[in-house]
């Protein structure tokens, strides 16, 4: 028998076995704990090897077995109801059949309505309040003896879950997975009840949190011995070109009252799912009882998982009892190398990678916070198209398919656990005590998504203010403790933070870090000087604001001009006021070589935190495409610099301006060429080329004479008309009435006013006026002080004036707190002039700011190396005739879940897109779909997400549809508008995958 047994064995080799790979019989035994109670002691049995192999052999020949672990989506026919419900609730003889039924993931708070009234800071709409959710399932009577789990991977929030009316688990963070064990409360070969009570009055939030159970809940059935949850942990210590050595740790858990043998088999498949290794290990567990395991095993000549080429291994871990599986699991996981390094930022498999990175939150946009595959592929698909190869999950756990998705895809992750640590992170007034709280938090996320080799950062949180001034706040010892934390469960990954003060860089509260990310401004210069040795990333940049498809004239003159219609103009010359335009930030990049790389706030707009309409709108300005995923002409900006060798070339803005005809509309081109010629109507307006910057007119200032009112020691007057923004002038008080008086010498024409002051321009009021004799004056300005921006803003004020003067005089008529007159620059010119500010946007975008508007078309030709690589054109549309449809996929998955963005336009009769047009669509749906949501990235509209209408934005909206579950074939849809021609597209919804 033995002979019998150990021939089949050797043939199952041969089948397996390719001439390059590994099979570990018996590979190097680590270190092995022995865990009562998940507490470390002893040492795990050894076994002689002839005994492995005669259990191995044994094991081989009963493989054909059925797997006993048994998970299931848990997400249909659940029902639903907002509001508090009676205790009864919990009970399975409650009647719910008035309850809506509903598909998880749910988002109760995205149906609306929106309330106006309302800060935008959460999106507008009713996320805070109890609901509840109530599912009915039967398990089978064979069944009896497994082990029952529920896994839910997120709930908005603080959810409790009853089983048969019992309280079988609770969680309090909204956003990281947790687990709930049905066994004591289940009935096999009956109808059981899972109730769930959720309540979100507690959770605190900055942007919109969603409402339910927004992520996917699965059902797992498992014998009672069986590999720990969360437990297997794959990491490859050493890896070379010819060799990876893969180290696997689990643990297996016996919840039955007697000692148990069992056989633990781990396999390894390559990305091409062929057997590369193989190993079997013996194992006695006692009774009530686990055992920690770790072994190594080798992977010859490993394909790397890199960005560009993303390959994923597969551990196969299963556990054998009497000569069959009684448990598995599959685990994906990558080998590869990575180092942040202090002075040439990341490195990846050896070589030097710039992270072009973006931070996401967690909604969907029109879905809400309801988690979808397809909608978070989609987001994933549109930012590689503009080069992205990095994401930072703002700022929380992401849904466990992000990671997955990423993995697959190639993007490196900044994976973060909080936000603050107060009431974001669901504690309030500081309770739970943040230890123990933190602790349990950090194990379940760590713990879910360590295996991910798209995972190289965990986060600790973000912008926490210090301790003591914030009880909440950082210090070293908490700091440290939280790096620990993370290193419990996973100590290959180095922990970083989310920082904005710069003067923490002075205490040694980050000292226990790997690294830190620095939030806008360069405000990692001051870390880097005292810190030369700690990588340094930019986790985050730009959050630059714009509206899809909005221009409004004349330009910008500083980064918070914003307009007085509550949209933001999209020349992309707006930031918020404590960040930068794009331009800025690629230079800063080119620069400071030692810093990993930057990640944009954000990649895509998202609900809530509407800056700098923050009491108007609902969604943000921020994305560099719109709430639904439309790019705006920041995308081609990004596009262009981040994939130099990809063609680009985009024109703006549009070319319908009725009410400009013969006037001014400056027009940019985003290319990754270097220069570009641009005609209008057939004539060339001149070619641009980028690092061309305009000359500036002269500065009277500089050749003039200045007296003041007063100046303090070491700041005269004189110091503000060097052109030096280093130098200033500084009146000897904190007083209003103080005044400057500036001679030119002569009569001069003055046409723009440049002040660049000491502080933030909206502290101080003045006015200006000036004289041709110096005893005659004309006012020409008066200006305010102001509490707007709210946080910090430009120094620059520019004014334009009509004047001819010699003299000119500037009285300071208000001063807000802590702040005296005082200029650094002044500028007196005789034409208008751009900021200094603005002066990077000539290196990375081409510039034509004098274009004389006539219709018709603009056409933009890129040239690289003095090579053409592409054109643009930009017609002006006639008026709007007829609708367009445009799906981004035309088969759906019928799961329940697939989803299709269709995009809906408005052209004229000649095909041209209609840029103005705001008509109100009507959609007809006929087959196995229906609408999941609708939207057209206007951050001011309170127009329903989930309805069967939308009006158009600038030309265009977004109808997502999602298939039905079980339900198969063609899907008309029809869109409708008064005085347009229908559009009409064809879907088919195919059998899903098992």
């Amino acid at each position: 028998m033995f002979w019998i047994l150990w021939v089949r064995f050797l043939k199952y080799l041969l089948v397996l076995h390719r001439p390059t790979d590994t099979i570990a019989l018996w590979p190097k035994r680590l270190k092995q704990t022995y865990t009562p109670s998940g507490s470390l002691k002893g040492k795990a049995m050894n076994r002689n090897k002839t005994l492995s192999l005669w259990v191995g052999c044994l094991v081989v020949a009963s493989q054909v077995g059925f797997s006993a672990r048994l998970v299931q989506n848990f997400n249909a026919d659940w029902r639903f109801a907002q509001g508090p419900q009676p205790d009864q609730a919990r009970q399975v003889e409650f009647d719910d059949a008035d309850w809506q039924p509903v598909r998880l993931p749910h988002d109760w708070a995205i149906a609306g309505p929106f309330n106006p009234d309302e800060h935008g800071y959460a999106g507008k709409l009713p996320w805070q309040g109890v609901g509840w959710y109530r599912k009915t399932f039967t398990l089978y009577a064979a069944d009896a003896g497994r082990r029952v789990y529920l896994d839910f991977d997120g709930v908005m929030a603080f959810p409790k879950v009853y089983v048969n009316g019992q309280l079988a688990g609770q969680w309090d963070y909204g956003y990281t997975p947790f687990r709930v064990e049905a066994t004591p409360y289940v009935k096999f070969g009956q109808d059981n009840l899972v109730a769930v009570e959720v309540d979100t009055r507690r959770q605190g939030t900055r942007w919109y949190p969603g409402a339910g159970i927004y992520r996917n809940v699965t059902l797992t059935l498992c014998d009672p011995v069986h590999l720990g949850h969360g437990e297997t942990f794959v990491t490859t210590p050493q890896v070379t070109d010819e060799a990876a050595t893969v180290r696997i740790e689990t643990v297996v858990q016996n919840h039955r009252d007697s000692a148990e043998d069992a056989t633990v088999r781990f396999r390894i498949l390559d990305p091409d799912e062929r057997l590369i290794a193989f190993s079997l290990y013996p194992q006695t567990i006692s009774a009530n009882d686990s055992i920690s395991l770790a072994y190594e095993l080798t992977v010859n000549r490993p394909r790397r998982w890199d960005i560009d080429d993303p390959q994923l291994y597969t551990l196969v871990a299963q556990v054998y009892a009497d000569g069959k599986e009684i448990d598995s699991e599959q685990i994906h996981f990558g080998i590869r190398t990575f180092d942040f390094t202090a002075d040439d930022g990341f490195h990846l498999n050896g070589r030097r990678v710039q992270i072009y990175g973006v931070n996401l939150h967690h909604d969907h946009g029109p879905l809400g916070a309801a988690f979808y595959r397809r909608a978070m592929e989609r987001q994933l698909e549109i930012m590689r198209d503009i080069g992205v190869n990095f994401i930072r999950t703002s700022h929380n756990p992401p849904a466990s398919e992000l990671l997955e998705l990423c993995d697959r895809m190639g993007f490196l992750v900044w994976n973060e656990a909080f936000d603050k640590w107060d009431h974001t992170a669901g504690r309030r007034d500081g309770q739970p005590p943040l230890r123990e709280y933190t602790r349990r938090q950090i194990r379940n996320f760590v713990m879910r998504d360590r295996n991910h080799p798209s995972v190289v950062v965990w986060s600790i949180g973000n912008e926490i203010s210090n301790y003591p001034g914030n009880s909440d706040g950082k210090s070293p010892e908490r700091v440290r403790y939280m790096r620990d934390f993370f290193l419990d469960y996973d100590p290959t990954r180095p922990v970083g933070i989310g920082c904005h003060i710069p003067g923490t860089a002075n205490q040694p509260i980050l000292d226990a870090l790997d690294l830190t990310g620095w939030n806008y401004a360069r405000r990692y210069e001051n870390y880097r000087r005292r810190y030369p040795d700690k990588p340094i990333i930019y986790s985050e940049s730009a959050s630059a604001l714009s509206t899809r498809g909005f221009y409004e004239l004349p330009l910008p003159t500083v980064k918070t001009d914003y307009s007085d219609q509550l949209q933001v103009c999209s020349y992309d010359l707006n930031a918020a006021p404590w960040s930068d335009i794009p331009d800025v930030e690629f230079a800063l990049m080119q620069q400071d070589r030692f810093v990993a790389g930057e990640m944009v706030w954000t990649g895509f707009d998202y609900l809530g935190e509407p800056t700098p309409f923050d009491r108007q709108a609902r969604s943000s300005y921020f994305g560099i495409v719109d709430l639904c995923g439309i790019p705006k002409d920041r995308y081609y900006l990004y596009r262009s610099y981040w994939r130099p060798d990809a063609t680009t070339v985009h024109i703006l803005p549009h070319w319908n301006w009725p009410d400009r005809i013969g006037k001014n509309v400056p027009v940019f081109v985003y290319t990754n060429g270097d220069e570009a010629e641009l005609f209008l109507n057939g004539q060339s307006l001149g070619r641009r080329v980028k690092g061309q910057r305009p000359k500036r007119p002269e500065n009277y200032a500089q050749s003039a004479a200045a007296t003041v009112s007063s100046f303090e020691a070491g700041n005269p007057a004189e110091a503000m008309l060097d052109g030096n923004s280093q130098t200033r002038w500084c009146a000897s008080s904190g007083q209003t009435g103080e005044w400057l008086r500036v001679d030119l010498g002569q009569v001069r024409p003055i046409r723009y006013l440049a002040l660049e002051f000491e502080r933030e321009a909206k502290y101080y009021g003045y006015t200006v006026a000036v004289s041709e004799d110096g005893r005659q004056w004309r006012s020409v300005v008066s200006r305010p002080a102001s509490d707007q921006p709210r946080w910090g803003g430009p120094r620059e004020a520019f004014h334009s004036v009509q004047a001819q003067a010699r003299y000119l005089r500037i009285e300071f008529t208000e001063l807000r707190e802590r702040t005296w007159a005082s200029i650094r620059t002044l500028g007196i010119y005789p034409e208008p002039v751009e900021s200094d500010y603005y002066a990077p946007t000539y290196d990375y975008r081409l510039r034509w700011n004098e274009v004389i508007y006539e219709p018709g078309e603009l056409k933009a030709v890129a040239y690289k190396n003095g090579q053409k690589i592409g054109q643009a054109v930009m017609r002006t549309a006639g008026e709007p005739a007829q609708i367009r449809l445009t799906p981004d996929r035309h088969n759906l998955a019928a799961d329940g879940h697939d989803l299709s963005y269709i995009l809906v336009e408005a052209f004229d009769e000649n095909g041209v897109p209609c840029p103005l047009a705001d008509h109100l669509i009507h959609f007809d749906i006929d087959g196995p779909a229906e609408i999941a949501g609708v939207g057209n990235g206007n951050p001011l509209s309170f127009e329903p997400f989930q309805a069967d209408y939308r009006k158009l934005f600038y030309g265009k909206a977004m109808l997502i549809l999602r298939s039905v579950e079980g339900r198969t074939g063609s899907i008309q849809v029809i869109a409708r508008s008064d005085g347009l021609r229908d559009g009409r597209t064809e879907l088919t919804a195919v059998k899903a995958d098992k």
